[in-house]
């Protein structure tokens, strides 16, 4: 007798338990039509400094692609020798002033326009143009200038698609966030997906991280920890703030060169080498509306 042939059947492939499929959902953040673009880093310290050299790559990218694109750095301090190696400063340039470095190192080396201000963050120094994107970058590492950074986002009120976008960095001793937003207030989050596929808001860093506004034991003026106990308390690794400015080029990058940013929340951990995403979903998005 003649063999039976067997049908060969093809089934389509299952996701493994566990696995989050949500980045194949995810919505791509539009932005406020505009003819300028403003990146505003406030912190030039163990994120900022190495985080510079992308920004100014982004102005000349931007610029070349027709878009007028100017940055600007604030920080107060000046460079000491506790700042290197793990910043991004070297010998020659001790007791100048961190911003002021940075921006004439990496205007002359690019060619692009950044200004600098030694001085501490406030958020009066963000204004509001209806043809000007700003990017609030924050590098810092306390509860009140976050506080600040926070009010910057009050520039959006009645504004949809925002104007002002804040991307905030953070770190410890050997893990890390970036997280991206525009709004503080949930109610404009009812608004976030104008169209399927694209999404216009999203909930402000202190929103997804409340905590980034409580102030850390070192932070208070009535603490009582030892010199060692705070050497202890803010050890990093070396390599942790280049891989926090990486991940908020790579934010950059997608937000305003490539326009397919799809999260807006990323975690990782060195010990482990594990990263958490956060993907621009209407669910994740709407479950910080209480209503």
């Amino acid at each position: 007798m003649p063999q039976r042939k067997h049908k060969t059947v093809r089934r389509r492939p299952t996701a493994a338990p566990g696995l989050d499929l949500s980045f194949m959902n995810a919505a791509r953040v539009i932005t406020a039509a505009h003819q300028e673009v403003r990146l505003v880093m406030v912190g030039c310290g163990g994120t900022g400094s190495w985080l510079t050299p992308s920004v100014a790559r982004i102005v000349r990218v931007l610029n070349e692609s027709g878009t007028e694109t100017s940055a600007l750095f604030i920080d107060p301090d000046l460079i000491e020798s506790k700042n290197i190696p793990r910043q991004n400063f070297c010998d020659a340039e001790l007791r100048f002033p961190k911003a002021q470095t940075l921006a004439a190192r990496y205007s002359l080396a690019w060619g692009v326009e950044i200004d600098a201000v030694m001085d501490h963050f406030k958020a009066e120094m963000i204004g509001s143009r209806w043809n000007r994107l700003t990017v609030v970058i924050g590098c810092v590492d306390n509860a009140a200038a976050r506080q600040e950074l926070a009010k910057t986002l009050a520039a959006n009120a009645g504004d949809s698609p925002p104007h002002v976008w804040w991307l905030d960095c953070g770190n410890q001793r050997e893990s890390g966030q970036v997280l991206l937003g525009s709004t503080n207030d949930p109610r404009a989050l009812r608004s976030a997906f104008p169209l399927d596929g694209f999404c216009q808001q999203l909930p402000s860093p202190v929103m997804q991280c409340p905590d980034l506004l409580e102030p850390q034991p070192e932070e208070l003026s009535h603490h009582n920890l030892s010199c060692a106990e705070l050497a202890l308390a803010n050890a990093q690794g070396l390599i942790v703030n280049q891989r926090v400015a990486a991940e908020a080029a790579d934010y950059l990058a997608r937000l305003l060169i490539h326009q397919n940013l799809r999260r807006f929340a990323t975690w990782f951990d060195l010990a482990s080498g594990s990263v958490k995403n956060h993907f621009i979903t209407q669910e994740a998005i709407t479950s910080f509306d209480p209503e």
